[in-house]
């Protein structure tokens, strides 16, 4: 099995860049795979995964509780928020058509499950999902279309609606060219950027989801006692509500 595309930050800070591909198509699944990183990689991290954002973010108390995954690519975040069995509803989108009918024939999602689309223009009802999920998605959005996706995620959330988000920021003593290993991290921006632009669109840092993370016992490897928090110092994540 290949490593799984959530550990990519890892990954990045180990080896260097063999990474050309610049358009989301069939070659970079394949540039990606053959690199180690095969985005069809499921296990014990996803579903772990999944139960710690579940559970951080109250999902369990919402009625008709629904997770849209925001940059699906092959839908492995996707299949352990459904194997939560906490979720009505489980939706994720992605824009690389190739990796969305992998993910649909692997997990055997259907077309409204896995979707290929846009994030910027989401064939999402408004006001429906309680849980808005992105997993090192955000950094490969060019500037100019950051305030339209924000625009997006705001209207498909519901009011007290909850978004989870890990993204390649630059943190105090950072510099971008650590963030650099792929050629489609087009928006590498410090923390406060994004910061302002999620508030900017009504979504307010949620103090006591994020502390639900940080204490979280579920973490990436079975057996071991770091959670995600602590075993992954490198990521920038965010927990917010939408008021």
């Amino acid at each position: 099995m290949g490593t799984p595309h959530c550990l990519w930050g890892f990954w990045r800070k180990k080896q260097p860049s063999t990474f050309r591909t610049t358009e989301y198509s069939r070659d970079y699944y394949n540039e990606h795979k053959e690199s180690g990183l095969d985005y069809l990689t499921y296990g014990y991290w996803h579903s772990s995964y999944a139960r710690m954002v579940t559970e951080a973010t109250l999902q369990q108390e919402y009625e008709d509780p629904s997770v849209l995954d925001v940059g699906a690519a092959c839908g492995t975040h996707l299949n352990g928020f459904r194997e939560t069995g906490v979720y009505s509803r489980v939706c994720g989108i992605d824009i690389t058509e190739h990796m969305v009918k992998l993910g649909r024939q692997r997990f055997n999602f259907s077309p409204d499950q896995l979707v290929h689309g846009s994030l910027t223009e989401m064939p999402i009802e408004s006001g429906l999902v309680s849980l808005l999920h992105s997993h090192q998605v955000l950094e490969h959005i060019p500037d100019e279309l950051t305030d339209k996706m924000m625009s997006e995620f705001t209207r498909v959330l519901r009011p007290g609606g909850r978004m989870f988000v890990v993204l390649d920021a630059i943190r105090y003593g950072e510099t971008k060219d650590i963030y650099m290993g792929d050629p489609t991290h087009v928006n590498i921006k410090p923390v406060s950027y994004w910061t302002e632009k999620l508030q900017d669109h009504g979504l307010m840092f949620d103090i006591e989801a994020y502390n639900r993370f940080v204490q979280s016992p579920h973490g990436p490897t079975e057996g071991e006692p770091d959670n995600f928090y602590r075993h992954y110092k490198f990521w920038s994540a965010w927990s917010l509500i939408k008021l």
